[in-house]
């Protein structure tokens, strides 16, 4: 059998994909949750979605389990309606954690939401939704995820290159 310049047993590097998943995080208000489902159920094509009712785990310390969720996110979600601004010391919370550790912020705001209620999204563009019509503006978050998701790909591909290749000199340097 023939098999060209090829190594028995081995893919060939134009052939291999690497996909790699995005961790995402959703910040929003209880009363949201049927928003907050359907938009996590159209962001897991590209990895795991973590938002509080669905991933909470019992027994564990709440603030700490978020910010676990935020500081290993690739991307957080912040869902802003009438609702959120009612617990906005929460979402406030969130936001402030995510901006430290210099998480991409796609904030999405219902219609009815204030700018001066925003203060803690100051200088942030956010997607508009429509809460009794909610579809449109998750479709466009989609895209905008879809393109942090390839910028993601390609950095932790590149990462990964980057290791490979310190992997291989350091065998280089034992075999001598």
């Amino acid at each position: 059998m023939h098999t060209g310049n090829l190594i028995p047993g081995r893919i060939p590097s134009h052939k291999l994909k690497i996909c790699i998943k995005m961790r995402i995080f959703i910040s929003y208000s209880n009363p949201d949750l049927t928003i907050v489902r359907t938009l996590g159920n159209q962001l897991n094509i590209f990895g795991d979605v973590f938002y509080w009712n669905q991933s909470n785990i019992p027994g564990t310390v709440a603030w700490e389990q978020i910010y676990n969720w935020i500081d290993n996110s690739d991307i957080v979600i912040v869902l802003i309606t009438g609702n959120t601004v009612t617990r906005a010391i929460s979402v406030g919370q969130e936001v402030r954690r995510a901006k430290a550790m210099g998480k991409n912020i796609v904030p999405i705001v219902s219609n009815g939401v204030l700018p001066s209620e925003l203060g803690f999204l100051s200088g942030v563009t956010y997607q508009p939704v429509d809460v009794l019509n909610p579809l449109p503006s998750i479709s466009r978050v989609t895209e905008v995820v879809n393109g942090c998701y390839e910028n993601v790909q390609q950095n932790k591909r590149i990462a990964l290159g980057l290791v490979s290749i310190a992997f291989l000199m350091q065998l280089a340097g034992d075999e001598k």
